[in-house]
């Protein structure tokens, strides 16, 4: 009841008609053949684990499946991130596995000994443990490149030394008794001890650009140097003092004994022929080195740049932006055909569309936008020579023949990074900010313009970027003053009217059901009835809308988007055959060129290139200060400031190797590659250490300078040898891996390959000849070094 006049009560039903409605529809979704089928997506929460949750969800689908859901009603998962989950860590045991095992068969091929190799194996399980539990301390998962871009032979070197310093001392000191044997034992642990715990100490101070990395980059690389900086921990603690304690209990005198490989006889002969004739010819020697570091840098030149390496999800995400004026009913018509046109390919699987959005008005997507997802089946399913970028631009070429539709090809957590990143769907994008939104499309189109022939550019668009026709109403306001009305009142009636407003609930049982008022669907299509609609005026007379306004359709905007205070427009496209970094620089210099941008308006680049750029300017921060740092440590090592300086100049020469392997195998400098070259830089060091700890030793004895780095480096050969081939061997089955989830691994693991190759030969031949250049010419032994501390005394 409305009022009650007289005893006569006026209803709703009086006034109004009253009909059982629905909410309007803003989306639908699509599976393959099937027009319309109902969805639910389960969300993550921040923080949490996603094995966990995943495996708890699982659970309740299959409960709800076996005793909830009424018969013939099942949930069946469509995308399900356990599939990437479990492809992924397959992919990172396998490559652990068989690093585990290569690098336990170069232990045993240099030290002939299987209990030496066991008790150097011990280590990799009880230094994961260690990972495993720092990990757990603070909260945070094994991810993919956490877990994929450890290095057992990293992990071992101190391990590996100080055994291969046991079976040295035994080979030369023949103990004859146990008690013998436990000397040796701990005179070869004393002996490599400080090395070691220096080596492993500058290994985890050059991940510290790594820990300082922000946002996106971060998220991702934090967890491998919290986890590299626990293993390597775990491994030097166990190296210190459970290796010399195995090795107590397990190798008795007879298993010492061990003749050392005549393989590794001769190449100690070869080695120190070679090293006396790079000593003597040290110009050559040194030019040959710079010669190395003229092709690195030369070769820097030629890589192309990127953020991070595309990672294989396994699936498709192609975003539609149809016609803005199209319907709901158009538009299922059209996603159904594309549906049609994708299931046509024998490797999909399944295809899923989402148009425009759900109920819970969480997006802000129109019904003339949807996110398809492609289900793809396993590779071994698919046709021999077919990959993944052949078959985006098969189905590419297929949907650009639907008139008027417009198509961005990802991946479905790529897609979601893209937009959390910029805003905009697309790798790249390019933002004008201004007060005029003309002035920012049209300059935008001439931008589209000149980028249109630039190599590797693809799905270049303005984004959401459409007009459609409207119902203007355009309040005359000296009409509304002379009526007494003031704008707000009238564009209530009008809010009233065309999109209704819930005035009341009525109960069913428990459910409330709003009840909305509103003018009927025929009328609030008819401009002749829209205008014919009364406004109340303060003198209790009724107004049509048509004498207070101009009602008309024209064509607006669908959107307006601001960000930073400012309107804003956005043209974005994708990269595909070449590299980010030179497609985006060739991109930036021609728009510098050739547009030029109108007074009061500005271009912002961003997206993917967004998140490098801000990596790469940290990275060149913090990479200096980690290098004092290592300085630091190398000088507390060596007590020796020309040592510690020699080994930072060879640094750039074993890097080299890196930048042969990035330009040999075409992958791009990444992000991971970076840190990549941040690894290696602590290898470097440790081979150094190991060379020179060695050398020295050699001079405080009494040896001349030449003759102490001949004999010190030859006497290193073996575990500088054993270190390079097992930080090598380690990640070459990462480096060599094509299996899904490996992306993201590759570029570190083929720049450690690639750089301890140099690393080797640098550390055994360029370093020794800088050193013998630095250096001083006498070094005091250590009965002189005390009797000159006495003298000061």
């Amino acid at each position: 009841m409305l009022k009650n006049r007289e005893g006569t009560p006026v209803t709703v039903g009086d006034v109004a008609r009253l009909i059982q409605a629905y909410t309007p529809r803003r989306g639908t979704v699509g599976l393959d053949e099937h027009k319309e089928v109902v969805e639910g997506i389960a969300l993550l929460r921040r923080g949490q684990n996603p094995s966990r949750v995943l495996d708890a969800l699982h659970s309740k689908v299959e409960e709800l499946n076996a005793r909830i859901l009424p018969a013939g009603m099942r949930i069946v998962p469509f995308l399900d991130r356990a599939d990437l989950v479990s492809n992924t860590l397959h992919t990172v045991f396998d490559n652990l596995l068989h690093g585990f095992a290569l690098v336990v068969g170069v232990v045993w091929l240099f030290l002939r000994s299987i209990r030496g190799s066991l008790i150097v194996a011990t280590v990799i399980p009880l230094s994961l443990l260690v990972a495993f539990l720092g990990l757990y301390q603070l909260g945070m998962p094994a991810n993919l490149i956490s877990m994929g871009a450890i290095d057992f032979g990293i992990i071992l070197d101190g391990a590996v030394v100080l055994m291969e310093n046991v079976i040295h001392q035994a080979s030369h000191r023949k103990p004859q008794t146990r008690r013998e044997m436990l000397h040796l034992i701990a005179d070869a642990a004393f002996d490599v001890a400080k090395p070691a715990f220096f080596a492993m100490l500058i290994i985890i101070a050059a991940l510290i650009p790594v820990f300082t990395l922000e946002r996106v980059e971060g998220r991702i690389f934090r967890p491998l140097a919290m986890t590299y900086s626990f293993a390597l921990s775990g491994g030097l603690v166990f190296a210190l003092f459970l290796v010399p304690a195995l090795c107590a209990a397990f190798i008795q005198p007879k298993h010492a004994l061990i003749e050392e490989p005549k393989f590794l006889v001769q190449l100690r002969e070869v080695y120190s022929g070679l090293l006396e004739r790079a000593l003597r010819l040290r110009a050559i020697t040194l030019a040959a080195a710079g010669g190395l570091l003229l092709a690195g840098g030369l070769s820097a030149t030629q890589l192309g740049t990127e953020f991070l390496p595309e990672l294989d999800e396994g699936d498709i995400h192609v975003f539609v932006e149809m016609p803005a004026s199209v319907s709901l009913d158009k538009g299922q018509e059209i996603l159904l055909d594309m549906r049609r046109r994708l299931l046509q390919y024998p490797e999909v699987k399944g295809v899923l569309s989402q148009q425009g959005r759900s109920e819970d008005g969480t997006d802000n997507e129109g019904v003339n936008m949807s996110e398809t997802f492609v289900h793809l089946k396993p590779h071994e399913q698919w046709r021999p020579d077919w990959h993944k970028e052949k078959l985006v631009d098969a189905m590419r070429t297929s949907l650009e023949e639907i008139p008027g539709v417009r198509f961005n090809f990802s991946q479905p957590i790529k897609d979601n990074v893209e937009e959390a990143v910029s805003g905009v769907r697309g790798k790249v994008v390019l933002k004008i900010y201004g007060p005029d939104l003309e002035i920012m499309r049209d300059t935008l189109e001439e931008v589209k313009a000149v980028l249109a022939n630039v190599a590797g550019v693809i799905d270049l668009d303005l984004y959401r970027e459409s007009r459609v026709p409207q119902l203007q109403i355009k309040l005359d306001r000296s009409t509304l003053a002379r009526n007494g009305l003031n704008v707000d009142s009238v564009q209530d009636t009008i809010e009233i009217g065309m999109t209704g407003r819930v005035v009341s609930k009525l109960w069913q049982a428990e459910r409330p059901v709003p009840i909305r008022l509103i003018l009927p669907a025929t009328e609030r299509g008819d401009i002749e009835k829209i205008g014919n609609l009364n406004v109340a005026s303060p003198s209790a007379a009724y107004i049509p809308l048509h004498d207070l306004a101009d009602i008309g359709i024209a064509q607006g905007r669908t959107s307006i988007e601001r960000e930073a205070n400012s309107r804003y427009k956005a043209l974005k496209f994708n990269v595909d055959g070449r590299d980010l970094g030179s497609v985006v620089h060739e991109a930036m210099d021609l728009v510098t060129e050739k547009v030029t941008v109108p007074e009061g308006h500005f271009l912002v680049w961003g997206g993917e290139f967004e998140n490098q750029q801000r990596a790469m300017a940290r990275l060149g921060v913090v990479i200096p200060i980690a290098v004092l740092i290592v300085l630091g440590l190398l000088y507390s090592a060596l007590q020796s400031a020309r040592s510690a300086a020699a080994i930072l100049i060879a640094t750039p020469f074993a890097m080299t190797g890196g930048v042969f392997a990035l330009l040999l195998t075409g992958i791009p400098l990444s992000v991971s590659a970076a840190i990549g070259f941040i690894a290696l830089l602590g290898q470097v060091c440790l081979m150094g250490l190991l060379v020179l700890s060695a050398t020295e030793d050699m001079r405080r004895s009494g040896f001349e300078l030449l003759v102490a780095v001949r004999e010190g480096a030859t006497l290193r050969l073996r575990p500088v040898l054993m270190a390079s081939l097992l930080a090598l061997l380690g990640l070459l089955p990462m480096a060599l891996s094509t299996s899904i989830g490996s992306e993201t691994q590759r570029p570190f693991a083929v720049v450690i390959v690639g750089g301890m190759l140099t690393t080797f030969l640098v550390a055994m031949f360029i370093l020794p000849v800088i050193y013998t250049l630095v250096t001083s010419k006498q070094m005091l032994t250590p009965e002189e070094a005390d009797e000159l501390a006495d003298t000061h005394v």
